[in-house]
């Protein structure tokens, strides 16, 4: 059973970890998010409830966002940490960021939109969002074309 508050988003997503009792900074690359935390496959050696300071800049925005994060969960896959004490900004951010909002029209805009959560440096991660998303293009673009061809009611 999952016992998740948010739903995750599959990601690839580069961020700055500072732990706090420390100060040591690790860049990682996280593989889900949430609006109540992430995964990150490696972490040195973390130990639950671990406090670190989470740098998120989204391409495109001058700066970075910074939001605490705990130690929740560790396993053999790597470790959950889940964000502490969000202020309705930063949840905002967050919601922004796991849901990007996209209209389906232009396949190239969600890509764009979408591409923000994934290293899109290899072709097969390219490739795996663009299949995604033309899913949600082609429906989009098929309801376009019925809501057209529709006879308006006289």
């Amino acid at each position: 059973m999952d016992a998740r508050k948010s739903p995750r988003t599959k990601t690839s997503f580069l961020v700055t970890l500072t732990a706090k009792a420390s100060g040591t900074d690790q860049s990682k690359i996280i593989r889900d998010i949430s609006q109540s935390g992430f995964f990150v496959s490696s972490l040195g050696n973390p130990k639950i409830d671990d406090e670190y300071r989470v740098s998120i800049k989204k391409p495109g925005e001058p700066s970075a966002h910074q939001l605490t994060a705990r130690v929740s969960r560790i396993d053999e896959d790597g470790c959950g940490l889940s964000f502490d004490g969000l202020r309705q900004h930063e949840c905002l951010f967050l919601s922004e960021l796991t849901n990007p909002r996209w209209d389906g029209k232009d396949l190239l805009e969600g890509v764009i939109i979408h591409g923000v959560l994934e290293n899109t440096t290899e072709f097969a991660s390219c490739m795996r969002l663009t299949s995604l998303l033309s899913g949600g293009y082609l429906r989009a673009s098929r309801a376009n074309q019925q809501t057209r061809q529709e006879p308006s009611g006289r």
